[in-house]
């Protein structure tokens, strides 16, 4: 099973569950999930169906750490078999999705948790270095990982000690640190989308894909989006999931869009009402330390995906996905450096017209910069 976001464990201490989209870079904290003080690592994440948020499992010392985004809980307990002083790194669930393996130290056994049971087994060995998160293929169900000091992409097989084994050398660039003290140098993040393309968020939160869809492995990974995922100088410690292929070329190149409320009035076919905003977007970075050219932009919102929910726009393909709408340039539409350009949308949103609110929050609303 897959979703169109994934999970990513933030913060060393007080660590938060956040939300990445890897279409816009999109990346928000999920407030209703309360931090945990002591922080942990080595997530996995078991699916419940296409309508509800997974299970997230990740550990802290001896303990299992359950938490359900969509509850807003979180729960501790104490796992049988499990070292209370060892440091966490890498995590993931196996393709039954009931038992998170977990690794710790290069010379300390790696542990696989019965999450139901609570109890842990102690396995074989990982080996060196500064790997920091693993995931399973979705095709063949092998462990991948990426080493943080040289890029090398990583086998991981839980039979071999050491399990690691280099698949090849210097495929992603070596693994920046974030901002914050004590941060590791390290591809935290680790994930796969249904059809086999592998995805490396590092500590600062630069984002890297590898297409991995068959046996041969490219020379070198991508580096996507135009910019860091937006974390300020937090640390990424891990991740948890797996996504739907992207329908369209990711973007985190934040610029500035504001929004003007102008109308709104009831539809008929479908029942519901439409929404008039105009939109200005700044040829400015939205921390303000960049201006440029813009020939091609993304506009993306939170929007239901539903039968008769529509974006109308001049000179835009708009794409449906997971309750956003991504609104994209069809071609260059050049906005010089130092100005900005308005767009009229129309939003229709079907339901009760007496239930949908007056104006319509646009919630998420971000534009990205296209290659």
């Amino acid at each position: 099973m897959a979703h169109r976001k994934v999970y990513l464990a933030v913060g060393r201490k007080s660590t938060r569950i956040y939300r990445f989209d890897p279409v816009d870079g999109d990346t928000r904290v999920a407030h209703n999930v309360p931090a945990y003080e002591p922080g942990y690592t080595a997530m996995g994440a078991q699916y419940r169906g296409d309508d509800k948020e997974p299970l997230l499992y990740a550990v802290s010392g001896n303990k299992l750490i359950t938490i359900d985004v969509e509850a807003g809980t979180l729960r501790e307990d104490a796992v049988k078999g499990l070292p209370a002083d060892m440091k966490w790194y890498d995590g993931d669930t196996d393709p039954g999705e009931k038992t998170l393996f977990v690794v710790g130290g290069p010379d300390e056994p790696s542990y696989s948790i019965d999450v139901v049971a609570k109890e842990a087994a102690p396995g074989h060995k990982p080996g060196s270095g500064r790997w920091d998160d693993f995931a399973h293929h979705p095709k063949d169900g092998r462990l991948i990982s990426v080493e943080g000091d040289n890029g090398d992409l990583l086998f991981i097989d839980p039979t071999r000690q050491p399990m690691k084994t280099v698949l090849k050398h210097h495929v992603f660039p070596p693994a920046e640190a974030s901002s914050s003290a004590g941060s590791r140098a390290s591809y935290s993040a680790t994930f796969f989308d249904a059809d086999g393309h592998f995805y490396a968020v590092d500590s600062a939160g630069n984002v890297n894909h590898l297409d991995l869809t068959d046996r041969t492995v490219p020379d070198h990974a991508a580096r996507i989006g135009g910019a860091k995922i937006p974390i300020g100088s937090l640390e990424v410690m891990n991740g948890a999931g797996r996504i739907t292929p992207l329908p369209v070329r990711p973007s985190y190149d934040e610029i500035v869009v504001t929004k003007a409320f102008r109308s709104a009035w009831d539809s008929y076919d479908p029942k519901g009402k439409i929404y008039s905003f105009r939109l200005t977007l700044k040829t400015v970075s939205k921390d303000g330390d960049k201006t440029g050219d813009v020939r091609k932009f993304r506009i993306s919102f939170d929007l239901p995906t539903a039968a008769g929910t529509k974006v109308e726009a001049s000179g835009v393909d708009v794409i449906y996905q997971d309750g956003k709408a991504y609104v994209d340039a069809k071609a260059d539409q050049l906005l010089p450096a130092g100005q900005e350009r308005p767009i009229d949308m129309q939003v229709t949103v079907p339901g009760d017209p007496r239930k949908l609110p007056d104006e319509y929050p646009l919630a998420g609303l971000k534009a990205t910069r296209l290659p």
